[in-house]
C-alpha cells in the first residue's frame, strides 16, 4: 500500500508523512489543493480504511515534507521517545490528538530520518 501511495503521490505532486500507532494512522498531505483533495478522496473510498476523520485543512506557505512522497514513522521502540515527547502513546487515538501536535511530531520524525 505504501509503495502504491508513493507512486501516485509522485504523479500527483503530493508530499506528506504517515504516522502509525498500533491502532491508528494519521497522515499529512501537501500539494496543490485539487491534488490533495483527489488523493484524500481516494483514501476515503478505499475499503481498506475505516473511521477516517479530517483533522485539519489549510493553506500553507511552504511544504514541510517536500522530500517525502510519503514519509512513514511507526510508533515502535526506535521512535517511542520522540512520540512520547509529543504526548503520543502507543495506545493513543490519533484522531483526538490536536492537528498541530501531529504535524509537529511528523516534522520531527521526518527530520530524524533525513
Amino acid at each position: 500500500m505504501i509503495a502504491s501511495a508513493r507512486r501516485l503521490n509522485v504523479q500527483n505532486e503530493v508530499t506528506g508523512f504517515l504516522l502509525v500507532t498500533p491502532g491508528a494512522f494519521a497522515q499529512v498531505l501537501e500539494g496543490e489543493a485539487h491534488n490533495v483533495a483527489e488523493t484524500y478522496g481516494r483514501i476515503v473510498v478505499d475499503p481498506r480504511h475505516s473511521g477516517i476523520r479530517l483533522l485539519a485543512e489549510e493553506q500553507i506557505a511552504a511544504r514541510s515534507f517536500q522530500n517525502w512522497s510519503m514519509g512513514l514513522a511507526e510508533h515502535d521502540e526506535t521512535t517511542h521517545f520522540i512520540f512520547g515527547l509529543y504526548g503520543v502513546t502507543p495506545e493513543a487515538d490519533l484522531q483526538v490528538q490536536p492537528a498541530d501536535v501531529l504535524l509537529d511530531l511528523a516534522g520531527e520524525l521526518a527530520r530524524q530520518r533525513a
